[in-house]
């Protein structure tokens, strides 16, 4: 996969279906205004009107380039993005001391991009041919805490982590056992490049037909997409059930950073993904001798 020029894509758009974008110019789209229902609502709206012009193209990836590129406009680290941005800190501060009085131990992170991120969710849909995790509340992207709790389990497994003599079923949970590790959706806070959300861009060469592909039959198609910049800034909460003696604490807090360095959502092994973490704040219980 080769990334393309966004303008290229845009300027490629304009031949494909100059219907569809007259209909997207006409949306209007803003921090004040919810995103899923905006994208979503535009997606059949616009669909209903340029069926008919538009039945030669991928109309989902036409979409998405429209959609991607209006959500790099809306989304630069302006004035009204830092406000918004103030007002998930206020959440995480407030879910941080309200965790402080459920949970034994608490840790806050800060992780700053290094590249782009991109992740998706299970709720909140936006209707894109690579979608992005986004929180309809606070109306950013943010990564779930089923991401997060992947990643750490993985770097726990692949290095035999055990901590204060739990092991990976009884730390992160199956069905036999609840998590004694609680994590949470992670927010951005801060951005500090020139937005917050970006259009990339990849470039598919193959498409598997019947479960092969046919080398003959390429044809480099660019599908653009929303991702979180780099420059971003993310907090990350997590929560131990049990308090922990000095060594397995340690161990923990060590390996939290570790396991997130190795790279956050998807396409991590192209790149994506990639930060820096830093422990912000941490509560943690006096540990009491089970002896």
């Amino acid at each position: 996969m080769n990334c393309g020029s966004r303008e290229g894509v845009v300027r490629k758009m304009d031949r494909d279906c100059s219907c569809l974008k007259d209909c997207f110019e006409k949306l209007h789209m803003s921090i004040e205004r919810n995103i899923v229902s905006v994208l979503n609502k535009s997606f059949v709206e616009c669909f209903l009107k340029c069926s008919e012009c538009c039945k030669d193209i991928n109309y989902i990836s036409e979409f998405s380039k429209l959609a991607s590129m209006r959500l790099m406009e809306t989304y630069k680290c302006n004035d009204g993005v830092k406000k918004l941005l103030s007002e998930v800190t206020k959440y995480i501060n407030d879910l941080e001391e309200a965790a402080k009085k459920v949970f034994n131990n608490v840790f806050r992170y800060e992780v700053v991009l290094v590249s782009r991120l991109t992740v998706h969710g299970s709720s909140h849909h936006l209707p894109l041919d690579i979608s992005l995790a986004w929180d309809s509340l606070f109306n950013v992207p943010y990564i779930p805490s089923s991401s997060i709790r992947g990643v750490v389990r993985a770097f726990f497994e692949e290095n035999n982590i055990v901590v204060d003599g739990e092991n990976l079923a009884r730390l992160f949970g199956e069905t036999e056992y609840s998590s004694s590790v609680i994590f949470f959706d992670a927010y951005p806070v801060d951005c500090k490049g020139e937005n917050l959300v970006e259009a990339d861009v990849i470039t598919p060469h193959y498409s598997e037909v019947t479960g092969r592909i046919d080398e003959a039959r390429s044809s480099p198609t660019p599908l653009v997409f929303p991702v979180l910049a780099p420059g971003t800034v993310l907090h990350v909460l997590v929560a131990l059930k049990k308090s922990l003696n000095a060594k397995a604490q340690k161990k923990f807090l060590e390996s939290i950073p570790e396991a997130l360095k190795r790279g956050l959502g998807a396409k991590t092994l192209v790149g994506y993904g990639y930060v820096n973490v830093e422990l912000l704040s941490s509560k943690v219980e006096k540990y009491e001798s089970k002896s």
